[in-house]
């Protein structure tokens, strides 16, 4: 395969090395890998857990495992693999992880942050052809060796090929544009204002915002943020989606705000691009929206069919996001440019296609 050069993925590799594994961090993500795991009949080689430095608290228990520090973990067993559980961009939990990387085999394994496939060798093989399609039609030479190490590290784990993509947001989103004058920015995702004030300063012949937000908590800060711009912006709080109505969202904060299953959450509206009046204007989207990218999408149709927004979508929540995101886009217009960037962060988050 052109995109991938792993030929064993990291689960594979566990099950045939059997070595003691430590996790390193507690809670959704460490469950997610433990489950993992165990599905896979590799609980049994998890010899710990241990958290940053600050996070470990006398008696503190996850998934039936003392909470240790790292210095713990060494001094208690011996030649291990660490797997990282968590997520984070910031530079001095990458810098601490790194360090740790130095001196000790270490993995961020690849779990969906929004459930579903694993992207393992199967899922791979499975859907090759649907993969090398969407390589074969990115843009430019930093998207296709983006591609590849994004594909190459959600098989092995290895924090290299993250790594060796990396790019600033800065540089990121310096594809976008040029933009119309007053046309519209659409931000679906803007958790508390911080790409609505990224973008709305970066390109200033926007006249007029959308931002949606579904969790409430980010949301009144959301809207204490609007209020110092100097464009109209029209704050939502809802669901993205691909009908209006209403639905069952979970209580969580931040990452992981989203559809709740049945019988569960609380009730809030769903809404639709199409639904906007920003919509008739629209200049660019950007969506990020914990794995309901293909529905907002949906809701998005005409105003893609009619304006052709730039758009910047995040590609990380689902495995089959690599290659749905753009079939669904293609499906709507058939003649953008598609490119990939990610920005650092651990695991391999902060992914995203620019359709220009």
């Amino acid at each position: 395969m052109e995109f991938c050069e792993i030929t064993k993925d990291l689960w594979s590799y566990l099950k045939e090395e059997k070595r003691p594994l430590v996790i390193y961090g507690t809670g959704d993500g460490a469950d997610k890998i433990i489950d993992e795991l165990e599905k896979r009949s590799l609980g049994s080689i998890i010899s710990g857990i241990f958290a940053s430095p600050g996070f470990v608290r006398e008696g503190r228990v996850f998934r039936g495992f003392k909470v240790e520090s790292f210095e713990e973990v060494c001094a208690r067993v011996q030649d291990f693999i660490v797997l990282v559980a968590f997520g984070s961009p910031l530079p001095d939990v990458l810098s601490y992880v790194y360090s740790i990387e130095e001196n000790y085999e270490l993995y961020a394994p690849d779990v969906p942050v929004c459930g579903g496939e694993v992207f393992d060798m199967e899922f791979v093989r499975a859907n090759e052809t649907r993969l090398a399609d969407v390589y074969s039609r990115l843009a430019d030479d930093v998207s296709r060796r983006c591609f590849r190490a994004i594909v190459n590290y959600k098989l092995s784990g290895r924090l290299e090929y993250l790594r060796s993509c990396e790019v600033t947001p800065d540089e990121a989103d310096s594809i976008l544009g040029p933009f119309e004058k007053n046309c519209s920015f659409i931000d679906l995702g803007a958790y508390r204002g911080d790409t609505l004030l990224r973008f709305t300063k970066m390109f200033p012949v926007f006249s007029s915002a959308t931002a949606v937000e579904p969790e409430r908590h980010s949301f009144k800060k959301l809207t204490e943020c609007a209020e110092g711009l100097s464009i109209p912006v029209n704050c939502v709080n809802a669901l993205i989606s691909d009908t209006c109505g209403t639905a069952m969202m979970t209580g969580s904060r931040g990452r992981g705000t989203r559809a709740a299953k049945p019988g569960t959450g609380h009730e809030i509206t769903k809404v639709t691009v199409d639904s906007f009046d920003d919509s008739k204007t629209a200049g660019f989207i950007k969506f990020d929206v914990e794995g309901s990218e293909l529905e907002a999408l949906e809701g998005a149709k005409k105003t893609i069919s009619d304006r052709k927004p730039q758009m910047k979508i995040a590609c990380y929540h689902k495995s089959a996001d690599l290659f749905g995101i753009p079939e669904k886009v293609f499906s709507i217009r058939n003649d953008y440019k598609i490119y990939m960037r990610h920005t650092p962060c651990i695991p391999g988050w902060d992914v995203d296609y620019y359709f220009l």
